[in-house]
């Protein structure tokens, strides 16, 4: 590891740009980028910090900091490469290849390196398709300085840096000493973050030890838990309190485990008696003791996101879930007795779903899942490289019957069950949603409706999350017969096709 100095002569001008395109179902807020931007200022380095460059204001910010500021190296952050949705699929990687032909045509004598999970999950794809000088694999916060030191010494680096010799990409060792990334400091409003249904958002720790078949937590983050200082935590929302900003989202992989770790976060936030409207994200429901529910509900949780993913048994052992039916009847009861109300998330059609477990997990929603709660359903996995699924993909083990893709994306692979095909289970999903409306399909979280909706609901006084208005707005989209989603349209949809050939 390279000792970095910090002193003007090797103190370089680095632009950080968020080149998360994506508006839908709402912007999510560059909490990586601002890490690494806030390392890299503590490495040394001279750094400005470039927001929405996708809208008019953002875009000339971004071309102002290019002409004005002359960087020498832009640093890109693209976090996700499509919303993996099968009936509404988006790709995210044309946008950040126009910002860097752009950046390109002003100061072509720059460095581009692109970093984020979008390219830790598919780095080749990320770099031929935005044309970046270098792509940084994994965590960027030690290594983003690492690389430019290496490039100021003349070293010829290359194009994809930041994995070990086995390709495992880098990983911080002590996560712990990192100050607090302070997002509320390089974001200069978060008005565009906060119209939609999320918070500010927060992070607690990083890593996941679980095996989710679907999940590429552990080619970002690895698969075992590092822990954040429960003190940095409680400077950053202290920050942004002092911002003016009453919403707060965890966006940990798993939010309550291990749930020490998460009693001790909610301990220092409650030493300094930082309460506000929090929402814990991603909770898994094998462990809800009363003792964590309480902590959470006195300092102002008031709702949560279950990631159920299925209650079926038979699916809950396919996506290897540490937990089983019984454990959602458990935790629908617990949140319900501690007055938190529940997004629950559901995830349809992967390897082994038939007619059979598909209702029982509807029969599970039926019973315990009542408004204002809601439920959001995606049908069908895509498949993306590093996660098990996609590692069994490149194996040649996946079905044709079970593959998937769009006419206008056949690269990009999904799998659908062969019980539980595309149009099958988009009838079945519409059939039970009639009947329930507070279940919301994935593709209808990009609806313009849905947009339209999130837009009006600003200005009015109604808390958040939104998501507890899913039946309303269900019920007025029945009431005045809207139509389906265009996207959601399923004789758009490829017949299935072999698996991808082997190198």
């Amino acid at each position: 590891m390279l000792n970095i100095s910090r002193n003007k002569n090797t103190s370089r001008r680095v632009l950080f740009v968020n080149a998360n395109e994506t508006t839908r179902p709402y912007r999510v807020a560059p909490l990586g980028l601002a890490f690494v931007a806030t390392d890299t200022e503590r490495a040394g380095h001279e750094v400005r910090f470039v927001d929405l460059p996708q809208t008019t204001k953002g875009q000339r910010q971004f071309l102002a900091a290019l002409r004005d500021w002359q960087p020498e190296y832009i640093a890109l952050g693209i976090r996700n490469l499509d919303n993996s949705d099968f009936h509404a699929l988006e790709t995210y990687l044309d946008g950040p290849a126009k910002l860097i032909q752009e950046a390109r045509r002003i100061v072509p004598q720059a460095r581009v390196i692109v970093g984020g999970p979008a390219g830790t999950v598919e780095p080749e794809r990320v770099a031929k398709t935005t044309g970046c000088d270098h792509l940084i694999l994994g965590e960027g916060e030690e290594s983003l300085p690492q690389l430019l030191a290496r490039l100021e010494a003349g070293e010829v680096v290359p194009r994809i840096v930041g994995a070990d010799a086995k390709g495992t990409p880098f990983r911080l060792t002590n996560p712990g000493a990192l100050p607090a990334p302070a997002l509320h400091r390089w974001v200069e409003s978060f008005a565009p973050y906060l119209r939609g249904d999320a918070g500010y958002p927060v992070q607690t720790k990083r890593g996941c030890p679980l095996k989710c078949t679907y999940c590429t937590y552990g080619r970002i983050e690895g698969v075992r838990y590092r822990f954040l200082n429960p003190n940095a935590i409680a400077d950053e929302i202290e920050g942004a309190l002092g911002r003016g900003i009453r919403d707060f989202e965890f966006v940990d992989s798993t939010f309550n485990l291990p749930v020490n770790h998460a009693l001790e976060v909610l301990g220092a936030l409650r030493a300094r008696n930082l309460r506000a409207n929090y929402i814990g994200t991603g909770l898994n429901p094998r462990q809800l003791p009363d003792e964590l529910l309480e902590s959470m509900r006195s300092l102002g949780f008031r709702s949560v996101i279950l990631t159920a993913e299925s209650a079926s048994d038979v699916m809950l052992a396919s996506y290897e879930k540490n937990y089983r039916r019984d454990r959602l009847f458990t935790a629908a009861d617990s949140l319900q007795r501690h007055g938190i109300r529940a997004l629950w998330v559901f995830l349809l059609g992967g390897p082994g779903e038939t007619p059979e477990t598909v209702e029982q997990t509807l029969s599970f929603i039926a019973e315990k899942v009542p408004s204002p709660n809601a439920v959001y359903i995606t049908s069908g996995i895509r498949i993306y490289p590093g996660s098990p699924i996609g590692d069994e993909l490149d194996r040649g083990r996946l079905s044709a019957e079970d593959l998937r893709r769009r006419v206008e994306h056949a690269d990009v692979p999904f799998y659908y069950s062969s019980q539980t095909p595309p149009n099958w289970l988009e009838a079945r999903l519409r059939n039970f949603q009639r009947s329930h409306p507070q279940v919301m399909l994935s593709c209808e979280g990009h609806a313009w409706l849905t947009q339209a909706a999130l837009s009006v609901m600003q200005y009015l006084p109604l808390r958040k999350p939104y998501w507890q208005y899913i039946p309303a707005l269900n019920t007025a989209r029945r009431w005045l017969r809207w139509p389906m989603p265009k996207h959601a349209v399923t004789t758009e949809i490829l017949p299935a096709l072999s698996p991808a050939p082997q190198p």
